[in-house]
């Protein structure tokens, strides 16, 4: 039971579910998803660099995933993190989709879903990326009248977070138009040379 737990947790990382930072709000309308969004410049692995925090997530770091095309054009999701209660690691498979593919403008909504939960939720928004540096990622769930749950994600293609100037102004942005900084919170990555292995001391 305790390993169900886990791996529920961290499917509520990517959307299974909500978990994020609860607003006393209608989720935002004039958010903007990346435009003309390639899947498949977006395949690979990313990093977890910063989140909105929630009960879900907490206890871990090292959150890390893998995006790779399946024969249906589809694409599967392979998340794992590092447990820093109990020093455990976890996994999660789930599969994506674009949520309009059909749209001349294919914008970067995609629907994320885990354990065969259905996949008919607009719950993971690429809102930016260069598809090699970074990637800002937003999702948001109604929960009641003027009450509001987002989710918000930073993520790397390197365990360390890019210097160059362009990629951090768009990042900022983002942020600056947005996201709640009081609400973020630095995910802690593996030392590079153990991040295949998982060996030596996690997040140091």
């Amino acid at each position: 039971m305790r390993n169900v737990t886990f791996l529920l947790a961290l499917a509520l990382v990517v959307g299974l579910a909500s978990a994020g930072a609860v607003f006393e709000r209608a989720c935002p309308t004039d958010v903007e998803a990346k435009q003309y969004f390639s899947v498949d410049a977006y395949l690979g692995k990313w990093y977890e660099m910063q989140r909105y925090e929630s009960e879900f997530e907490l206890n871990y770091d090292c959150v890390q995933v893998r995006y790779e095309l399946n024969d249906d054009q589809s694409v599967s999701v392979s998340n794992s993190a590092y447990n820093l209660f109990n020093s455990s690691t976890i996994n999660a498979l789930g599969r994506a989709v674009l949520s309009f593919p059909d749209e001349e403008v294919i914008q970067g909504k995609l629907n994320v879903s885990f354990f065969g939960a259905p996949n008919d939720r607009s719950n993971y928004w690429v809102l930016d990326t260069d598809y090699q540096t970074y990637s800002v990622v937003w999702s948001c769930e109604e929960l009641e009248e003027n009450l509001s749950e987002e989710s918000f994600w930073v993520l790397s293609r390197t365990p360390t977070m890019t210097t160059d100037r362009d990629a951090l102004f768009r990042i900022h942005n983002i942020m600056r138009r947005y996201i709640d900084r009081s609400q973020l919170r630095f995910t802690r990555q593996l030392d590079e040379q153990y991040v295949a292995s998982w060996k030596s001391v996690p997040c140091k």
